[in-house]
């Protein structure tokens, strides 16, 4: 039996702008304990500018009346986190990422046929910014080695060690 959720589900084919990669503009990012019930771009920084201070258990702030409590987390060593952002129907003229003459063709390889862009389910992805540390904040306490996003942050080592080759004895 299908659920009533299901049939909100909207399924689009998304591609990756490569190129936008190599762009993106280093940020500071603040992982936040709260939910914003709204999906489109807001000016967060008019509502969370952060006096942070170094306080004896952490990072210490205060967000809308709120003490939140916090610490930096390292991106795992070799990998560089993006802040992705998806583009608007129309929103890009070409679908080209790569100039013409670009002597990358290894890059160009991964751009499928123009015609194969060209259905209504396809959406287009860019990365507007890249990170390497952000600060993760909890209420009242900083959040403790249970956190989803810590967990998240381990898989990458956990995967190489599951794919490596097992040594026979």
């Amino acid at each position: 039996m299908e659920s009533s959720d299901e049939e909100d589900v909207v399924k689009y084919r998304v591609h990756l702008r490569p190129i936008t990669l190599r762009n993106a503009a280093p940020a500071t990012l603040h992982f936040l304990p709260c939910e914003i019930p709204v999906n489109r771009p807001a000016p967060v920084e008019r509502f969370f500018t952060p006096a942070i201070r170094q306080g004896p258990r952490g990072l210490e702030v205060s967000f809308r009346g709120r003490s939140l409590r916090g610490e930096e987390v390292e991106v795992p060593p070799s990998l560089v986190g993006y802040v992705m952002r998806m583009e608007e129907k129309g929103e890009v003229s070409g679908k080209q990422d790569f100039p013409e003459g670009s002597e990358d063709e290894e890059e160009q390889e991964l751009l499928e046929p123009p015609e194969a862009l060209e259905r209504d389910f396809d959406r287009f992805m860019g990365a507007s910014a890249s990170f390497s540390r952000f600060t993760v904040w909890g209420l009242e306490t900083i959040p403790g080695p249970d956190a989803k996003v810590r967990a998240a942050l381990t898989w990458p080592s956990l995967a190489a060690a599951i794919h490596a080759p097992v040594q026979e004895d």
